[in-house]
């Protein structure tokens, strides 16, 4: 094959994580603050940073794959289209004409047609539909089984027959009837009402079809529905399915007797009806969901408890506030960090903010470690000051997370009025680590002690002096976190003045690369800032030996701690390196090679 490099390996048929600094698409983040380091922060530097460009290089040789009367090299460059369009690779619908002229071959071998119809509908080859469907209608199963699900969800009426025939045919397959079924709905049949009619009320037919027909009707339908719903409930008053096929078939409603049988749901005993309900009455309106605020937010059911929160939310009530608040302390981590970002949110509008603050001040006074975290986050990112006595206290909390959180609220709170309080707790710490009571390995002590130390620093607290000396030797079981913000501490405490026994401790770290167990990186940059801090001219050979061209966090240190001395101007930031997937199954031969 002229042309045609073979890559060794299947790695062009899964996609492999990349290290690297790119921006990609995300939620929107929380203005909310998290837990921090200050000491990432100061100083900063323009560390250089990597990014991804997907070259589309070869295409062409993929193109000209395609061509070739190969069945095996067909399918997988037919996979790895697919695999580059999943990548983001830009212009790879370049090869469409290719695929839909592979697709159109009679004699195509069975695996390439069904790679083939993959990878076109991986492209999102709408316009292509009408030839899918006849390869479907060709081929059987093999085939319909990757087409009619992207029929449905492009909402494609190329089947609609087809489906309305299958939904006649008592012997169906289950799973096509389904897809049928979903397709039908999709498109909004008026055509297949009846049919849909039929197998919702059957009780001789799987639960799962008649949800699936109820969820279609209830797609097709906006109005006329609640008979339907309603009979199915009396007939088994109470029973889960014909519950959740009420529910279903409201999909679209909106009148006054939808609204009342969704309501009705909420005396059920199954949590499962309640969310459903819950969720389409939210659909409707928010405000109807406010009257089950007190049963759902004790409802042990998580869906449960989100919708009446979102509720509670979207009110924007004062009076709303309170049940909010109890949330902060909800079992489930995603649903009390959302409620603590929630509550931030809405401090924001004046005539909220005293009762935010008020309630999340009563929930950070219990004992409860997920309440007390997460309130604890809420007040900090508010800015409330008077939240620092109860930190203090939750310094000695048992949980982890609680003590870590309450360190970072002290030290952004940065009053000195807590210090001996924080300077109290940080040496009880380290006898503990002394006397082996605790070690690096347990929950939160070594962050705890790294925000700790972050504070003394930035507070310049002089009498932390002696405990933060002790964790800048050399010493694997402190913990690389808490010896990370000692090192950074220390230059805070000496600004300019360079102590010699100081400067000589930071310089040996510093040097510490060539021992059995190299001295950790983070230890070693923070060294080099404490020194150009302090002004060391004395470590300026050792900080040059270090200040290399290699762009890393020890480099920027040593370049930036030499600047502080000297005044000299610290190199200019790198452009970023850029990378690319080298795993493609075919690629252009590079001069390299």
């Amino acid at each position: 094959m002229a042309g045609l490099t073979m890559i060794a390996g299947l790695a062009a048929f899964t996609l492999i994580g990349v290290d690297c600094r790119f921006t990609s698409a995300a939620e929107p983040v929380s203005s909310i603050l998290d837990v921090d380091d200050v000491m990432g922060t100061d100083p900063t530097f323009p560390y250089r940073e990597t990014q991804l460009v997907i070259s589309n290089d070869a295409i062409p040789l993929w193109i000209e794959a395609l061509g070739k009367p190969n069945a095996q090299l067909q399918r997988v460059t037919a996979d790895t289209i697919a695999i580059a369009h999943r990548r983001g690779m830009d212009g790879i619908d370049a090869a469409l004409p290719a695929l839909v002229g592979l697709a159109e071959q009679n004699d195509l071998a069975p695996s390439v047609r069904r790679a083939v119809v993959r990878t076109l509908i991986e492209l999102d080859a709408r316009d292509q539909a009408p030839l899918l469907t006849a390869l479907a209608d060709q081929h059987g199963p093999a085939i319909s089984t990757l087409v009619e699900p992207a029929l449905v969800r492009w909402k494609s009426p190329e089947l609609s027959t087809q489906w309305l025939e299958r939904l006649r045919d008592p012997g169906s397959p289950r799973q096509s009837l389904v897809t049928a079924i979903g397709g039908i709905g999709a498109l909004r049949l008026q055509d297949g009402s009846d049919l849909l009619d039929r197998y919702v009320r059957d009780t001789t037919q799987p639960p799962g079809i008649r949800l699936a027909a109820a969820r279609s009707l209830g797609q097709i339908a906006d109005s006329g529905l609640v008979p339907l719903a309603s009979g199915l409930i009396g007939q088994n008053d109470g029973a889960l399915v014909a519950d959740l096929l009420a529910i279903a078939l409201m999909s679209r409603h909106t009148d006054s007797d939808a609204i009342e049988l969704l309501r009705s749901m909420m005396d059920r005993e199954s949590t499962a009806v309640q969310s459903e309900a819950l969720r389409r009455l939210y659909e409707i309106d928010g405000n109807l969901v406010l009257e089950f605020v007190d049963q759902a937010v004790a409802s042990p059911d998580v869906n449960v408890r989100r919708t009446a929160a979102q509720a509670l939310i979207d009110s924007e009530d004062a009076s709303r506030i309170a049940p909010l608040a109890t949330l902060l302390d909800d079992v489930n981590p995603g649903l009390r960090r959302h409620l603590a970002a929630a509550l931030f949110d809405l401090a924001q509008t004046p005539e909220l903010r005293d009762e935010v603050i008020a309630q999340a001040s009563g929930v950070l006074d219990r004992d409860s470690w997920r309440g007390c975290e997460q309130a604890a986050r809420v007040l900090i990112s508010l800015d409330h000051k008077p939240a620092g006595d109860r930190l203090v206290d939750l310094l000695r909390h048992p949980r982890g997370e609680v003590m870590v959180t309450a360190g970072w609220g002290l030290r952004r709170f940065g009053e000195k009025r807590h210090l001996p309080a924080m300077l109290g707790r940080a040496t009880e710490i380290h006898q503990q680590f002394k006397t082996r009571q605790l070690t690096a390995n347990s929950p939160g002590v070594v962050d705890l002690m790294s925000q700790l130390f972050q504070a003394f620093g930035e507070m310049e607290y002089h009498e932390a002096d002696q405990l933060v000396r002790a964790y800048v030797p050399r010493s694997f079981t402190l913990g690389e976190r808490a010896r990370t913000a000692a090192s950074w501490c220390v230059g805070f405490l000496y600004p300019d003045q360079a102590p010699e026994d100081l400067v000589q401790m930071l310089v040996e770290r510093l040097n510490d690369v060539e021992s059995l167990e190299p001295e950790y990186g983070s230890v070693r940059a923070m060294c080099a800032q404490s020194l150009g801090r302090m002004k060391a001219e004395a470590a300026l050979p050792d900080l040059r030996r270090f200040a290399t061209d290699f762009g890393g966090e020890v480099s920027f240190s040593c370049h930036w701690a030499i600047q502080q001395i000297t005044g000299q101007s610290s190199p200019p930031s790198m452009p970023p390196v850029v990378i690319d997937y080298d795993d493609w199954f075919l690629r252009p031969i590079s001069a390299e090679e």
